[in-house]
């Protein structure tokens, strides 16, 4: 990475305040632009589709609750899925933990000092969750204390956290989510309204109509105006577009990630802490594949823990291969929930001024 120059009288190596005021605005814009574009999504669905509102409420009613559920009881849901327990203040790795959270909690401005869990899963992984700033929790895994982390790396990974509660990241994805649940709703209830002349003409349901172009126009059965291609053009575009809002949220997830990795570093002034620890963390989780049960668990959590259990060296690492091998990459990155570890990495040098210390 090419030497960036300080502002004059600023040392070198500590982060710069301007780079890091301008990656957080960054972040904040594209979390917002995520936002604004699936309120937009769901403007033009309310105009272009139109919706029965008596179904749309039921329909809306169900599947809304589900993500406003699991914002409002995210605590005792990760709880129960993590095995979290409060940190042992005898154990002296715990004891880490609660120290260093106490010393971190006057810098965030948090109106309550989140309590510290930890959760007896073995894969090197920390997290946060909670519907709002006094109702959070950071907690850590058993397995990162194996990854060897000093004090100043565990600060990064647990300012990172605290900076997802300060940045309310739980309420902003459970939005997203209700959002588009209500998206999904529209289009169910409205994409066969356009395409019903393409399944119904002339009062003749469905079924009759394939019945008699099975019986006596096999051949036309398969023409694009007919009621079988134009039920599978109704099945595609639903899919192309409840993806896209998936990939909205996605977005707006990593943005989130970024910001609290800038948010740890505003707060620590460490950002080759972070930038270690990092490391650390990632070349555990490849070299220690997670069992089905932390897989199956983790993947439910990949929106709160600091590093995916799922990252891709080959990947992650690729920048030759041709044209096909790069969209493959940003293509899988598209439906990741964190940035990969080597461009938060980049993120982190950019923001000291020059490469902190690599071994991955």
């Amino acid at each position: 990475m090419p030497r960036m120059m300080k502002p004059p009288g600023e040392p070198e190596g500590t982060p710069r305040k301007d780079v890091i005021f301008r990656q957080l605005v960054w972040t904040w814009c594209q979390t917002l632009s995520g936002i604004a574009l699936m309120g937009a999504l769901l403007l033009s669905a309310f105009y272009f589709l139109g919706l029965h509102w008596s179904l749309a409420a039921m329909f809306l009613t169900i599947w809304t609750a589900i993500p406003v559920v699991g914002w409002y009881f995210s605590q005792q849901i990760v709880k129960a899925l993590t095995g979290c327990k409060p940190a042992n203040p005898r154990n002296p790795n715990h004891q880490r933990i609660i120290k260093i959270v106490h010393e971190l909690y006057p810098k965030t401005g948090l109106p309550v000092e989140p309590p510290v869990f930890v959760s007896p899963l073995p894969i090197a992984n920390a997290f946060a969750t909670g519907r709002n700033a006094s109702n959070a929790f950071i907690a850590v895994t058993e397995g990162l204390f194996s990854v060897g982390l000093t004090d100043g790396e565990l600060r990064g990974v647990l300012a990172h956290e605290l900076a997802h509660v300060k940045g309310h990241d739980v309420a902003i994805n459970s939005l997203l989510a209700v959002m588009g649940s209500l998206f999904g709703i529209l289009l169910a209830g409205g994409l066969p309204n356009l395409f019903s002349p393409l399944v119904i003409s002339s009062g003749q349901p469905l079924i009759d109509k394939l019945s008699d172009k099975v019986r006596k126009q096999k051949k036309r059965f398969y023409l694009p105006v007919g009621g079988f291609f134009g039920f599978l053009l109704m099945l595609t575009l639903f899919y192309c577009i409840s993806f896209f809002t998936k990939f909205i949220s996605l977005f707006v997830s990593r943005a989130r990630e970024s910001a609290a990795d800038v948010q740890a570093i505003a707060w620590t002034k460490e950002p080759c802490e972070l930038h270690s620890a990092l490391q650390k963390i990632y070349r555990h989780i490849l070299s220690h594949p997670s069992d089905l049960r932390s897989g199956i668990l983790t993947s439910g959590l990949l929106g709160v823990l600091i590093v995916s259990p799922f990252e891709d060296p080959e990947l992650d690492g690729a920048t030759g291969g041709g044209l096909l091998a790069r969209l493959r990459k940003q293509w899988r990155h598209l439906g990741e929930n964190h940035p990969p570890v080597p461009d938060r990495l980049d993120m982190l040098d950019k923001i000291r001024g020059k490469a902190c210390p690599r071994f991955i």
